[in-house]
């Protein structure tokens, strides 16, 4: 019997499950990779030894995966150690993973899918250098953070089955964004918990849950149940409690959901018969939970709503896309709205390729768009409800849309491009979000590539080939982020660096214009779209200018910063 078998039997927990499975497949990994016979022809090897610890508590962690370059792999043992014989000298990527904690390198595929089960990101890898004179490594991971807490329904019912939900403040290209992070179901006594949270800032809601199981009707009969709410015991996002998580914490978040009367919605459809999905949707743009039943006989979607300000928002999917919203207010009575559905305009992107000319015969003629593009939404908690990426259609490329809204242009173009201008109607949309109407005709994205991008050629003061601690000698190499904050709009990305040998660094690719170049002992996020938080670098590493096609060279110190300027 294959011995994997025996494990899959098991009813585990899944971070046991993944720990089991892991071992498992190590115990053939780690054969190939240290059993095998050596080439007597090969340059002699060198141990790498080390512990992996607790990055709060200084504990050393059992059974944590350490793995080089994905070649050697094992867990650690009681003490937190690890160690690798005959590895030959060269640079090696090292990734430690361990459930219940926010490692860093690439993961192994079980490990992989259970981190994408909880939506943890993993930090990059850590670099050494293997060579004689070995020095012991520590490496230190930081335990994951809970939310836990109990739901109390106001009539002292149990409070089970009840969803609750997490959202993350997170950046995406510059700019500050609520993600969900975690959802979990009450359990009889109330209770849930939501784990392997990252710190960092996050809000708490329940969703809608309603006496009568099922589908809401137009009969006449009262209906009773529990509106979403958010934590610390409000209906408006505007009013929810942000809660700081740091690492390794356990926070609490109690709610007292008040039982409440749920009144009779009924909203009259103008459409052409599509199929179509209703959500009623609270002030902050979060689908509540509460069900919506179209009755196509009627044409007529029915739904029951407590007293408060929502939103009905109609999704059809037939030969195109549709939409439809109608905000409405409930003050304890029925209410009788109509929403019509619209087409979601299709919005062409016209590229412009403004190039010098190219003698590099190395570089082929570009035959595609030479770019994406993907929205993020301007209001709300977004949800990732964007759309983005593109299609082409004929000779004609168009941007994917999945519903109307307000939403800043994230532009990614190929290299070696870089976007010179992004407008929509004479709109600069590096400075300005783009706004789509249902039902309009949106004027075309405008984009202008041109290939004559510079560079940026720095150097850490200090580093260099002959400094003790720097490449050349054994151990793990420095870890240094580079950042040049464009200090002009911009639909890019914020172009990003890392130390190479003895110290130096470049980021090629860059739109001309002025940068302020940072390097910092730990991943930062800028939002470099806002003035105020600009101001936070103010005085911070060097501002230079990027000429088309030139190359600007700094010398930076390193900025030690314990926390993401915000």
């Amino acid at each position: 019997m294959h011995p994997l078998l025996p494990l899959l039997n098991r009813r585990l927990r899944p971070p046991i499950l993944i720990a089991a499975l892991l071992v498992a497949l190590l115990s053939t990994h780690q054969a190939i990779a240290q059993d095998n016979p050596q080439d007597t022809t090969a340059a002699p090897g060198y141990s790498v030894r080390g512990t992996v610890v607790n990055a709060i508590s200084g504990q050393p962690i059992a059974r944590a995966l350490v793995s080089l370059d994905q070649d050697y792999a094992m867990l650690t043992g009681s003490g937190g150690e690890f160690s690798f014989d005959n590895v030959p000298a060269n640079q090696y990527s090292v990734s430690v993973q361990k459930p219940g904690y926010q490692g860093f390198g690439a993961p192994m595929a079980g490990m992989a899918m259970h981190l994408a089960m909880r939506h943890v990101q993993t930090a990059p890898p850590r670099r050494i250098e293997v060579g004689p004179d070995m020095p012991a490594l520590t490496f230190r991971i930081e335990p994951l953070a809970m939310i836990s807490g109990h739901v109390t329904l106001s009539t002292a019912d149990p409070a089970d089955g009840i969803r609750v939900q997490v959202f993350s403040r997170q950046f995406q290209n510059g700019r500050a964004s609520w993600t969900v992070a975690g959802e979990a179901t009450t359990r009889s006594d109330g209770s849930f918990r939501i784990p392997d949270l990252l710190a960092g800032s996050y809000m708490v809601s329940t969703q809608a849950s309603l006496d009568r199981p099922g589908s809401p009707t137009n009969d006449h009969a009262p209906v009773w149940g529990y509106p979403a709410l958010y934590y610390p015991g409000v209906t408006e996002l505007s009013a929810a409690g942000v809660i700081a998580v740091t690492a390794g914490q356990q926070a609490e978040a109690d709610l007292t959901v008040t039982r409440q009367q749920f009144f009779p919605v009924t909203a009259l459809l103008h459409s052409d018969d599509s199929p179509a999905n209703f959500d009623i949707i609270d002030s902050g743009g979060r689908p509540t939970g509460i069900p919506a039943r179209y009755d196509r006989r009627e044409g007529v979607v029915h739904a029951s709503v407590p007293s408060g300000a929502w939103s009905m928002e109609a999704h059809a999917y037939g030969r195109t896309q549709q939409w439809g919203r109608t905000d409405f207010q409930v003050n304890g009575a029925p209410v009788t709205f109509a929403i019509g559905i619209l087409p979601i305009p299709r919005i062409p992107v016209v590229i412009h390729r403004d190039f010098v000319t190219n003698t590099d015969a190395s570089q082929p003629a570009s035959t595609g768009p030479g770019m994406n593009l993907f929205l993020v939404p301007a209001d709300g908690l977004g949800l990732g409800r964007a759309g983005g990426g593109l299609d082409q259609d004929g000779d004609t490329e168009w941007l994917n849309i999945s519903q109307p809204g307000r939403y800043w242009v994230e532009a990614q173009p190929f290299p070696p491009t870089y976007i010179s201008s992004i407008t929509s109607g004479g709109t600069d949309l590096g400075s300005n979000p783009l706004i789509i109407i249902p039902g309009s005709d949106s004027p075309p994205i405008e984009v202008t590539l041109r290939n004559d991008a510079g560079t940026i050629s720095g150097q850490i003061a200090g580093q260099t080939a002959t400094t003790p601690d720097t490449p050349g000698a054994s151990g793990e190499l420095p870890r240094v982020w580079i950042y040049a904050i464009p200090l002009f709009s911009t639909a890019g990305n914020l172009p990003e660096g890392s130390t190479q040998s003895a110290g130096q660094f470049t980021i090629p690719n860059l739109a001309p214009g002025s940068y302020r170049v940072v390097a910092c002992d730990s991943p930062q996020e800028i939002d470099f779209h806002s003035t105020e938080a600009l101001a936070a670098w103010a005085g911070k590493g060097q501002t230079i200018t990027v000429d088309p096609g030139g190359t600007a060279s700094v010398e930076l110190e390193i900025l030690h910063t314990t926390a993401a300027a915000q």
